[in-house]
Parts: C-alpha cells; sequence; structure tokens
C-alpha cells in the first residue's frame, strides 16, 4: 500500500511547473533637486525610497508564466514635512507553445500612483505653478495599463522569427485634463489607444541579418485631440565579429492629426524615418569588459504634453560593464531635438545616467547601489528659458533568489 501511494506523490511532483523567484528590497537616500511642481527653501531636497519587488517564472513543457511586483514608497520631504507617495506596479507574461513553431502570447501590465515629474500646475520660478512643502496631491495620480496578445512563429523556414501583437493602452494622469493646455498650466492629458506591432528576423547568413517591422496606433486623449501613426521599417544587420555588430533599419511613417475644433482640418505628416545602431566593446584592460552601443534615431514623436505629432532626432550612448556576482556599471547619454518650424522648433532634452551595482563582501545576497541623473529640458509648456535637475541616491539592495529550475 505504502509503495503506490509513493509511487502517486512522486508523480504528483514530477507533474508540478517548474518555478523560480526572486525576492529583493533596496533602500535609497535620494538627494535631488526641487521638482517644477514643488516649493523648497533649500536648493537641495532630501528623499527616501523603499522598494520591495518580487518576480518569478513557472513553466512547464508548453506554457510558461512570467509575472513582477513592485511596490515603490516614497517619502518626499523627508527631512522637512515629509508626505507618502505610492507607486505600484505590475506585469505578467503567458507563453503558451501550440507546435514546435507557434506559438501564443499574452501580456498585461499596470503601472498606477503618484509621478511627481509628471505633473505641471501653479506658479512657479519659470512659469509653472508649485506645491507646497509636504502637500500630497491627489491630481498627480497617473496610470499606465496595457493588455497585449500575439503570437511568434517562424512559418516552418529555418532561421526565420515571426513575433506581433496587438493590445490596448491607457497612459496618463488618472484624471487627466479635458481642454486644450495653455502654455505654463499644463499635465499631461490621458491617452487610450490600440497598440499593433509586427516584427520579423530571418537570418541570411551567419552574419546577415534582414528585419522587418511594423508599429502603428490611433490615440484619443482626453483633450479631444486625435492622432494615429503608421511605422513601417526593412532593415538589415550586419555581425562584423560575435562582439561587433551593426543594424541599420530605414522606412516611412504616416501620420495624421485630426484637430479638436470640428471645422478644422485634419494634418497629413509623412517622412522617412531612420535608425542606427552600433554594439561594440571599448578597448579598455585586457578583456574589453566594457560594451558599448550608439544609436542615432529619426522618428515621428508625439508630444505628451501638446499632442503634436512632429519629427524629432536623437542620439544615444550606452556604456555597460558586468561583473562577478552581478556587479555591474551603466552610463547613459541622451539628447533629442525635434525637426519642426512649429511652436516645437526651440525644445530640446539632454539626459545622462550613470549607475552602479555591487555586491558586498560580508554576504552573498547584498549590495551597494548608487545612482545619477541629470536632465535638461528645454520644452514650450515650460516656458522659454530651460529645465537643469538632477539627483543622486545611495542605498542597499538585498536580493534573495530561491527555486526548481
Amino acid at each position: 500500500m505504502a509503495l503506490p501511494a509513493l509511487a502517486l506523490g512522486w508523480l504528483l511532483v514530477a507533474s508540478a511547473p517548474a518555478v523560480k523567484y526572486k525576492a529583493s528590497a533596496r533602500v535609497e537616500s535620494v538627494i535631488r533637486t526641487p521638482l517644477l511642481t514643488e516649493t523648497s527653501t533649500s536648493p537641495v531636497v532630501t528623499d527616501l525610497m523603499i522598494v520591495p519587488r518580487l518576480e518569478g517564472v513557472l513553466y512547464t513543457n508548453l506554457l510558461e508564466v512570467k509575472f513582477s511586483y513592485e511596490p515603490q514608497f516614497l517619502i518626499r520631504q523627508s527631512f522637512l514635512k515629509p508626505s507618502l507617495e505610492i507607486l505600484q506596479s505590475v506585469y505578467t507574461r503567458a507563453d503558451y507553445k501550440i507546435r514546435r513553431d507557434f506559438a501564443l502570447i499574452g501580456v498585461h501590465t499596470t503601472t498606477f500612483g503618484a509621478f511627481p515629474l509628471e505633473n505641471y500646475a501653479g506658479v512657479g520660478t519659470i512659469g509653472l505653478p508649485v506645491t507646497p512643502v509636504g502637500a500630497t496631491r491627489t491630481d498627480s495620480a497617473y496610470v499606465y495599463t496595457e493588455t497585449a496578445a500575439g503570437f511568434w512563429t517562424s512559418l516552418g523556414i529555418k532561421r526565420l522569427s515571426v513575433a506581433g501583437t496587438i493590445g490596448w493602452v491607457v497612459n496618463g494622469l488618472l484624471e487627466g485634463p479635458v481642454r486644450p493646455l495653455r502654455r505654463g498650466s499644463a499635465a499631461y492629458p490621458q491617452q487610450r489607444y490600440p497598440e499593433l506591432r509586427l516584427q520579423s528576423f530571418y537570418g541570411a547568413t551567419r552574419r546577415d541579418y534582414f528585419t522587418l517591422s511594423l508599429y502603428g496606433r490611433d490615440v484619443e486623449f482626453s483633450t479631444g485631440n486625435h492622432n494615429s501613426l503608421l511605422q513601417f521599417a526593412p532593415g538589415i544587420q550586419h555581425q562584423f565579429t560575435p562582439l561587433v555588430d551593426l543594424s541599420v533599419e530605414a522606412g516611412v511613417a504616416a501620420g495624421r492629426v485630426y484637430h479638436r475644433s470640428p471645422g478644422e482640418l485634419p494634418t497629413n505628416l509623412a517622412m522617412p524615418t531612420l535608425e542606427a545602431t552600433l554594439k561594440t566593446p571599448v578597448p579598455l584592460g585586457n578583456h574589453w569588459p566594457v560594451q558599448a552601443k550608439v544609436r542615432a534615431r529619426y522618428l515621428p514623436y508625439m508630444d505628451p504634453l501638446t499632442t503634436k505629432l512632429i519629427p524629432r532626432a536623437d542620439v544615444g550612448l550606452d556604456l555597460e560593464w558586468k561583473g562577478r556576482r552581478e556587479a555591474k556599471v551603466l552610463g547613459k547619454l541622451r539628447y533629442a531635438h525635434p525637426f519642426t518650424a512649429g511652436v516645437h522648433r526651440g525644445d530640446a532634452e539632454l539626459r545622462a545616467e550613470a549607475e552602479a551595482l555591487w555586491p558586498l563582501p560580508f554576504s552573498r545576497y547584498v549590495y551597494a547601489q548608487g545612482k545619477g541623473v541629470y536632465t535638461w529640458t528645454k520644452h514650450v509648456v515650460i516656458g522659454s528659458q530651460p529645465a537643469a535637475q538632477w539627483y543622486t541616491s545611495v542605498g542597499l539592495v538585498v536580493r534573495y533568489d530561491r527555486g526548481r529550475l
């Protein structure tokens, strides 16, 4: 009697889906310049951020489910008159394999809470309104949710991969503005739109690959504006060495802007698009452990504040070093500038980021983390003078991995 029961127990254990999960938490002390939406008697402000996170993977031979949950607790102005703001993020993805060369994909993600940087209101030093120190704003409740379904297939062709998704996205302030924005009084309008993505990847040779991408969305804003956009771009990728590759995508984009006024005719946008990316190691040290990525793009850009659809170019540089025990050092630099004769002709944006994660010697679960971000923004809504902001943070990260693979 004991042997059948034991065999049944082993069968249940063997048939159970494999699970791997990672639990982590980080505590950061943030020192920054005041936001455009708040006042402060000091040129710098100190915040405290506490972020637990849980992520995992559950899979069988046919099904794989990924999930993560991350609440963020931000204590603003922690040494003056503190206020608590909470941001929550949930992500799930399921891949179900119908057969060897065909799988179905489902994705859902939601981020909800307070984004202090996503709200402009009041009268400050540069024409924007501000929030008194320690006050908790309810008008900055922000939501981003996306639900998508798609597929992956090779169509029975070797070295071919085709994937596509169609989804529904809601993005913006929970109580978005319903009237067109004026200079110095702006808040992110809420966006609602269907989104289509289709990509293919074909390996012609061991070093040459052909790509094809199709992207489209039809955006309804809470202010009554309506924009449509469709992009199509074939491309090629060449691998010079296992560590160096170059990809180029050149295509076309077509868009239409439906104005809020019923009597105003829609405005059409047609433009070429270009995106080039180079990945290469940096010759530092004996083993060249630093990886670099240089990217240049010329694409249509839908401004989230004014809802204008404009051509914009941006260039970027990423540097990454990875060591043992998940140690890493990252650096990013971005610059973007619109190419238009309209109200956005003088806009520009510069952003620099640095991040380091280093394992501490006394424990394999504890890491020290440091971050730094600098932004320089010139936007028609902010005013004629650009806004420069920065923040730095130091903290501890605790991670714990466990699972059966």
